[in-house]
């Protein structure tokens, strides 16, 4: 490999290329001058890992790395840079449309695949959302916070729905939720509206897809916050609609503060994606024996894939009094503490539900612990209640390691 030279930085974006083949690096160079894009750095050959550490002098703020080359190598040099130097974003470079490759790549942590032939736009699209989400570059970022369902039935809609309308009012922000249940999804409904228009729209539609489009899909609550809806009639969705995931979540991040996201029945590469992107990522589980061996798994393959540092376990129609499974053997169980306690409050919220008024417009202990999340999500300190002896405790929702009411 040849030596490594230093590379001061500059205003615009420095780049620099791990490309072996002359052809597909020139090819990759004539590609980025069209977006008036400089390369600092050519390089030949792959580093090898005693190498990967001075890749720090180029001081560049992103590397391209060619995967077709060598994909085993690729892969290591990505998890190389990825792991000693995080500031710096890697892009994977590929003349294959692979989905399982790519899937490779990002979760070495790579933050962009770029697919040759390159569609118009697509390498200054890639750039832009890098330089956004540098500090003190481009538009800033919404959060992204993901509500995962251990299981069907759990919760996971009335909890998101309802931790999304106490977010807009904890944060005075603009905040928007995504539901993802594209057959039977029901947040619009237990907001007591109805949609015209849904995310498979969104989805179905990327070429045209920017944010005068996105306005014209989404709902508003009385209480300001915006809604993208899942489709009020029943259908089967084509697969394709994943492919415009990534252009509408870059939207949604630069128009809102924060992207409220219910998984729902959103699987593959869609939902892998949201794991991997996920600013907060809250997986909602029972006291069952179901529940939990599946948060149990989820766990296991987030902390495979480095995904447990945005994890949050939050367990709903929590009660102490009432569980065959008590609480200690759960957090033995699942190999992590509980971050979260939502109470039991199910005739209340099978009442919500019923009339469309949500169950964070009034006062309740479910209430309660999901303004504590909430005023968690965006920095503010939680919430105190004076209790009936004079003294004071957090609310029911709380981090585990508080200590407990009695």
């Amino acid at each position: 490999m040849p030596d490594i030279p230093n590379f001061a930085m500059s205003q615009d974006l420095s780049v620099a290329l791990i490309v072996p083949d002359a052809g597909r690096r020139q090819s990759l160079t004539a590609a980025l001058d069209e977006s008036q894009v400089g390369v600092a750095c050519e390089l030949d050959a792959y580093p090898s890992r005693a190498d990967l550490p001075a890749m720090g002098r180029l001081a560049c703020d992103v590397v391209i790395v060619d995967v077709d080359c060598d994909i085993g190598q690729a892969i290591r040099v990505i998890e190389g840079i990825c792991s000693r130097h995080p500031a710096t974003t890697v892009m994977a470079y590929s003349g294959m449309n692979d989905s399982t490759l790519m899937r490779r790549a990002m979760q070495a942590g790579a933050r962009e695949f770029l697919i040759e032939p390159f569609l118009t736009g697509t390498v200054a699209e890639a750039f832009a959302r890098t330089s956004s989400r540098l500090p003190g570059r481009g538009t800033s970022l919404g959060k992204l916070l993901v509500f995962v369902p251990s299981r069907a039935g759990v919760g996971v809609t009335t909890i998101a729905t309802n931790f999304a309308l106490a977010l807009t009012k904890e944060s005075a922000a603009k905040v928007v939720v995504v539901d993802l249940d594209f057959q039977l999804g029901e947040i619009a409904l237990g907001l007591g509206l109805t949609a015209t228009f849904s995310v498979v729209d969104a989805l179905a539609n990327a070429a045209r897809l920017d944010k005068e489009f996105l306005a014209t899909l989404l709902l508003r609550h009385n209480s300001g916050l915006a809604i993208l809806s899942s489709p009020e009639k029943y259908n089967f969705f084509p697969s394709a609609i994943d492919e415009g995931a990534d252009r509408l979540f870059r939207i949604l991040r630069e128009e809102f503060d924060y992207v409220v996201v219910d998984t729902g029945s959103c699987h593959g590469a869609l939902q892998e994606k949201l794991f991997l992107e996920a600013d907060k990522l809250y997986l909602i589980a029972e006291m069952t024996l179901p529940s939990l061996r599946n948060a149990h798994r989820l766990i296991s393959f987030l902390s495979a894939r480095a995904g447990s540092r945005a994890l949050e376990l939050v367990l709903n129609r929590f009660d102490s009094r009432h569980v065959e499974i008590d609480e200690r053997s759960t957090t033995k169980a699942l190999g992590r503490p509980i971050d979260w306690r939502v109470p039991n409050a199910w005739a209340a919220a099978r009442a919500a539900q019923d009339t469309g008024i949500p169950l964070a417009m009034a006062d309740s202990p479910v209430t309660r612990s999901l303004v504590q999340m909430a005023r968690a999500a965006c920095g503010k300190p939680l919430c105190v209640e004076k209790k009936a002896g004079g003294g004071f405790s957090f609310f029911s929702s709380k981090p585990v390691g508080t200590p407990a009411e009695t």
